[in-house]
């Protein structure tokens, strides 16, 4: 490497690059036809390096699209059935809370192997893979690199294969895969076009749902506890950087077949973890979702199927039941409040007789009771110019008719 390019790549890591040269899809198109061109030469300078590449591709079922970059792209039919769901289940529309219906957004499922699992400006992806629902099928397509030169190559592809109305999805991507790829194509001096599509990482509604009720939120524990899926004879993600580097040494192409059976399997699940995911909002018993859990989100976007949810369950927990008398008042469903906050404030809940203090003095006009409730609450300024208030609309309301009198 050159003291100049040395140099810039110094400052691309610290953060004071040259700004990146916008690079449109044309421009995409010519590097990658320019590539293709190539292909049949590919390494005539390392016939050893070039015959190794094609064995590996020959193995993965896939086929070179440059110097050392691997296309691997399976079409698999939605028939039959993925744990307990039917792959058909990928072909309806998937709706979380808060979400309008996607109608004109692809869904593009990926996901990342990488050189390290703790990131950083040193780790890249040596493999990218993508999945999207087709009609009856869905298309996984996966690139890998086998030296990293082939990295800039890879990043092309990969921003190929999108458009501008994709949305991303991924498991732990906003944590891990995304800022990963964005740092690499900052550091290939590549546009990212990552930073204008939409993402949804499902790690977080998985946790909202389930975090109460499984060990840990792990794509495995998903697919075992959700999809009723059990994988047999897999290569852990964490073996994925010692398999690839062991090909880089030696050529040992076994484990490096498995990390891209790995990944592949990962998109499929990733799919159907999105699909899964709405069947258990709309069924949340059936799927052992935590009721309340889903309530909390739903109550963002829509309070009357937050309401509806809990009103049909015959055993809340506190935490349910302070969440239905909120939105029983919302609805000025006063009996039902009442009866809730009556409950919760014979446990002590100190909101709930807050609650009643405030019920009873602007609704029932009971200012007794509201006074009794009031003097429950811990002793602060808000509760002392409450019980004010209150003693004073009963000194009112005790000399009024004595003064008409």
């Amino acid at each position: 490497m050159s003291l100049s390019a040395k140099l810039s790549r110094l400052q691309g890591q610290a953060g004071n690059a040259a700004p990146l040269s916008p690079r449109s899809d044309s421009d995409l198109h010519q590097r990658l036809a320019r590539i293709e061109r190539r292909r049949p030469s590919a390494i005539r300078h390392d016939p050893d390096q070039a015959t190794r590449d094609e064995t590996l591709a020959r193995a993965l079922k896939g086929y070179p699209i440059g110097d050392g970059l691997i296309q691997i792209s399976r079409r698999i039919p939605l028939e039959g059935s993925m744990g307990q769901f039917p792959l058909s289940l990928l072909t309806q529309p998937t709706k979380l809370p808060g979400e309008r219906t996607q109608t004109h957004r692809r869904q593009v499922y990926f996901d990342t192997e990488t050189s390290g699992l703790s990131g950083g400006s040193g780790t890249l992806a040596f493999l990218v893979g993508m999945a999207c629902v087709e009609d009856d099928a869905i298309r996984v397509t996966q690139y890998m690199i086998t030296r990293f030169a082939a990295e800039g190559a890879m990043l092309d592809a990969f921003a190929l294969a999108l458009n501008g109305e994709d949305r991303l999805v991924s498991y732990n991507g906003k944590s891990y895969d995304l800022p990963l790829l964005r740092t690499r194509y900052r550091m290939q001096r590549r546009s990212d076009h990552l930073q204008t599509l939409p993402h949804l990482d499902l790690l977080h509604p998985v946790r909202r749902l389930f975090s109460s009720r499984w060990p840990d939120c792990r794509l495995i524990t998903l697919e075992q506890r959700l999809l009723g899926l059990h994988r047999h004879n897999d290569l852990p993600g964490s073996a994925a950087p010692e398999a690839w580097f062991d090909f880089l040494r030696s050529g040992n192409r076994a484990r490096l077949i498995r990390v891209a059976e790995h990944n592949r399997q990962d998109l499929l699940s990733l799919a159907m973890a999105h699909a899964a995911l709405t069947q258990a909002i709309n069924q949340p018993l059936r799927h052992g979702a935590d009721i309340v859990a889903l309530a909390r989100w739903l109550a963002d976007s829509d309070k009357k199927a937050a309401y509806d949810l809990l009103k049909q369950q015959q055993r809340l927990p506190p935490g349910g039941k302070a969440l239905l008398g909120r939105l029983a008042k919302g609805f000025a469903e006063w009996e039902l409040a009442q009866q809730i906050w009556e409950e919760l404030a014979q446990r002590g809940c100190r909101d709930a007789a807050e609650q009643l203090a405030k019920y009873h003095e602007h609704v029932s006009k009971d200012l007794e009771i509201a006074q009794y409730y009031c003097k429950q609450l811990p002793a602060d300024e808000e509760r002392q110019r409450r019980l004010d208030r209150i003693e004073n609309k009963l000194f009112h309301r005790t000399i009024q008719p004595e003064l008409r009198a």
